[in-house]
């Protein structure tokens, strides 16, 4: 067990303490948040163009988001039932805003 525990920090630990870490983490939020205003942006222009309240859901286009992203996260070594949850609740806010803003239309 000792042997594991040394590989693995000698040959995946970028950081020597939680104060470096966590300040990657923090730019990488950043980075974050301004590629989801830039999605939901793109998702209050759809609520703009789509001209039926009933087209804001559409099943079988979530469903092809998460087949795809599922097999993207597979080769980005990330678990596909995170990245599957996590979008699954990107997709409803953004059907959240849709209507909010279709609704005001």
């Amino acid at each position: 067990m000792r042997f594991v525990m040394a590989f693995f920090l000698e040959n995946f630990m970028m950081y020597e303490n939680m104060k470096e870490l966590r300040k990657e983490l923090d730019l990488l939020d950043n980075e974050l948040i301004k590629l989801i205003s830039k999605r939901f942006k793109f998702i209050e222009q759809a609520a703009i163009i789509k001209d039926d309240i009933s087209k804001i859901r559409d099943n079988e286009r979530i469903e092809s988001i998460i087949g795809r992203l599922r097999e993207l996260a597979k080769d980005n070594d990330i678990s596909p039932d995170i990245v599957e949850k996590l979008w699954r609740f990107i997709i409803e806010l953004s059907i959240e805003l849709e209507t909010e803003i279709f609704s005001k239309k």
